[in-house]
């Protein structure tokens, strides 16, 4: 594939992702900002309910921001009663976060927006587009995968 190309499908890529994120998460931001919750909060939430107890570097490592930035925004949820955090036993240095049975409350309403969400535009597809949607979707979600495996066992 030509360079010319290849920035071409990358533009279309960025965009249609950029696109899926304003269409999944469209208005419930608004139902979040009731709960005085922000995106880099609900990212927390999730990434916390899906991975279990994490360190604040590994937090930091899934949002792509910084420890500083997920050490704020930790904070907030602390303070909300969202998270707890506790020292490693190990190494008394390193902070562990855990979502509460309220954080996950919390996250849980959000993936039944985003449920309600996925199922509303897809519902006029057929089989062949539904398929077609998923398996492109997956790839993307695998190779992202790949990719952070690459990078957590890259010595270097």
């Amino acid at each position: 594939m030509n360079k010319h190309r290849r920035g071409e499908l990358t533009d279309r890529f960025v965009y249609v992702v950029d696109q899926l994120n304003r269409l999944m998460s469209g208005g419930h931001w608004v139902r979040l900002r009731v709960l005085d919750l922000n995106v880099h909060q609900v990212n927390t939430l999730q990434v916390l309910h899906q991975n279990g107890p994490l360190r604040m570097s590994e937090i930091a490592d899934y949002l792509g921001s910084t420890q500083s930035h997920a050490t704020n925004v930790v904070k907030k949820l602390v303070d909300r009663k969202y998270l707890n955090r506790k020292s490693d036993p190990e190494d008394r240095r390193v902070v562990i976060c855990e979502i509460t049975a309220m954080g996950k409350l919390i996250a849980n309403r959000y993936l039944e927006l985003v449920t309600q969400r996925a199922t509303s535009i897809s519902e006029a597809w057929d089989e062949a587009k539904m398929e077609s949607v998923v398996a492109s979707l997956e790839l993307f979600c695998n190779e992202e995968e790949a990719s952070r495996h690459r990078r957590d066992s890259d010595p270097g």
